[in-house]
């Protein structure tokens, strides 16, 4: 199985890169999102880490959200205890290889297992073709072994007694506010204070959007396990005004 991920939307990119796929194997190829907002790494790097584990074991993660296409980032295939992650170095990998330690890593340069050659089209010529030539079992194959990978700062959860900070993962579809704090930490309480514009707010812990009123705000878990501030049938990050990377302050 491979399981494809990009920020290329609708266009025909994608059916190109399954094209391109099926020439080299009849592989099932699963969409796990193209609608990653454009050039946004950070994002592709939280929904990729809450979703991988959700797939069978061997599966081959095609994922391209590629900025610095033709520019000196790598290309890179990393094998896991579990999966194999495909797509370019660029910090997308960084918190997936906190929870599935890279067990070896190939820098995408032999050109036996590309497609074409083009300066600005590599979810095509390179990465597609290599993530179909790993599910016929090829890996040390497709280039140089390399020993290290690119991250992707980020501001980890803490927790300091009844205070937490954390920060923005990403903003979803419906404008929730996805956070990397754990739900666990809050679990056991009725509401948050969380600091908005210079000033405390109060909000509270529920389990379900329709218990509050329309518009109204409120805090629970994302079904991930992470802290979600939402509002109901309206968009809480336009009405808090936050922004993917935003430090998050809160206390319990």
């Amino acid at each position: 199985m491979i399981v494809f991920m990009t920020d290329w939307g609708s266009s025909h990119y994608v059916g190109i890169c399954k094209g391109v796929i099926k020439q080299i194997v009849d592989e099932e190829i699963v969409d796990l999102t193209h609608q990653i907002t454009a050039f946004n790494v950070r994002e592709a790097m939280y929904v990729l880490s809450r979703s991988f584990m959700h797939f069978p074991k061997g599966a081959v993660f095609l994922c391209v959200v590629d900025y610095g296409v033709g520019s000196a980032r790598k290309a890179i295939a990393v094998k896991t205890e579990n999966y194999y992650f495909v797509g370019p170095d660029n910090g997308l990998f960084t918190l997936v290889f906190e929870r599935e330690k890279p067990l070896e890593i190939r820098e995408l340069n032999n050109q036996r297992y590309h497609y074409s050659k083009s300066s600005t089209f590599h979810g095509r010529d390179i990465f597609s073709p290599v993530a179909a030539y790993i599910t016929k079992g090829f890996f040390k194959e497709l280039g140089n072994q390399l020993f290290n990978y690119a991250t992707l700062p980020y501001l980890k959860a803490k927790k300091i007694e009844n205070k937490i900070s954390g920060e923005v993962a990403y903003i979803d579809k419906f404008g929730n506010i996805e956070t990397n704090i754990p739900f666990e930490w809050i679990k056991e309480k009725e509401k948050i204070k969380l600091f908005f514009r210079r000033k405390w707010i109060e909000l509270p812990i529920l389990r379900y959007y329709a218990e509050v009123d329309i518009g109204g705000l409120l805090v629970h878990n994302d079904s991930t396990g992470f802290v979600e501030i939402a509002a109901n049938q309206s968009r809480a990050a336009d009405i808090l005004k936050f922004n993917a990377g935003d430090k998050l302050e809160m206390i319990i």
